[in-house]
Parts: C-alpha cells; sequence; structure tokens
C-alpha cells in the first residue's frame, strides 16, 4: 500500500519496528532496526551519570535476548552468568564486569545455551520508557524489568549458569563485596 512504511521482526527478541532498509549490523542475531534502538538506549544511558549502574545489565540482557546465530555462543554464557549475578546474587554492574574479565576465553567444561522462547520486555520497552520519556528513572525500571524478564526466560539454564559460577569464581572474588548496585 503506497505510505504504507515497511516493517521488519528482529529474529532475536521478535520486536516489530520500521525497517532500516539495511542489512543487519554486526555478529548478533538482531535486525538493523532493532541494533539501532539498543544504540539510542546506550547513547542516553552513556549520557546520563544517574544511569552508569545499568551498562552492563544492558549488554547482557541483549546479548542473551538475541541467542542464536550468528550472536557468537561466548557473549550469550557471558550474558547469562551476568544475569544471574546481577539478579541472584546482588551483584553491581562493575562486580559483573569484573567477573567477566575474569572468565577469561571459554573452556571446554562451559555448558552451551541454546534460544529460549522470547522475553515479554525488549530494548523498544526500555526506549519507550527511558529516552523517548525523557527519563532516567523510567530507563533504570526498565532495564531491571528487561533483564529480569530475558532472565526469567532462560529457567532451563539456571542451574547450569550457577553451577558454571561456581566452579569460576571462589568466595573471596573482588566482585562479590561490589557496590552500587541496581537501583532505579
Amino acid at each position: 500500500m503506497p505510505g504504507m512504511t515497511p516493517t521488519t521482526a528482529c529474529p532475536g527478541c521478535g520486536s516489530v519496528l520500521s525497517d532500516a532498509g539495511r542489512p543487519p549490523a554486526g555478529r548478533l542475531n538482531a535486525s538493523a532496526s532493532c541494533q539501532a534502538v539498543h544504540d539510542r538506549v546506550a547513547a542516553y544511558e552513556a549520557e546520563q551519570l544517574p544511569l552508569a549502574r545499568f551498562p552492563q545489565m544492558r549488554v547482557d540482557a541483549y546479548g542473551v535476548q538475541h541467542a542464536g546465530a550468528p550472536t557468537p555462543a561466548i557473549r550469550v554464557v557471558y550474558g547469562l552468568v551476568g544475569l544471574h549475578l546481577a539478579l541472584d546474587r546482588n551483584v553491581s554492574g562493575d562486580g559483573v564486569r569484573l567477573a567477566h574479565s575474569l572468565m577469561g576465553k571459554p573452556r571446554a567444561g562451559w555448558p552451551r545455551f541454546d534460544a529460549v522462547p522470547r522475553a515479554d520486555v525488549t530494548v523498544l520497552d526500555v526506549a519507550a520508557r527511558g529516552v523517548d520519556a525523557g527519563s532516567c528513572r523510567g530507563h533504570a525500571e526498565a532495564v531491571l524489568r528487561w533483564g529480569a524478564s530475558v532472565w526469567s526466560t532462560w529457567t532451563t539454564a539456571h542451574d547450569d549458569v550457577a553451577a558454571l559460577s561456581h566452579r569460576l569464581f571462589t568466595a573471596d572474588a573482588p566482585f562479590w563485596r561490589s557496590a552500587d548496585l541496581y537501583r532505579p
């Protein structure tokens, strides 16, 4: 129909967005339009000092939600461990980043995770509550809801992720005492 804007569904999260008119960017199971929304959210987050604790959860939620080829398996494992540490173990964003640096390269004994059903919350919801509304609080609340929604879709992997975290990190790992917890 003339005048109608073509749309595309993101293969990772299922969000239906205006077609960006270009192929998917990078190595993620995401449409170019979805990646553009993520980039807007990331830019808003970077401009707002009160949101400095949220980039790691955003990165982890987006990577895990877009599991499946061509997203690298390491991105999914790191993201699942990050969501587990943040949401189940109350580790801060800086602490999760430190944990990721301690994980190193994947080892043969690490579990592999296949894509799961889609979460109810996507980066589009974060954009609507944050950057589109000009609201730091809305952004913070939406990122927390998004992380929890993505993590909850992976319930079949929770035990494997917790076991991997237990194998990788000792009780005296420095990130366990990280401050600046996720709060809107």
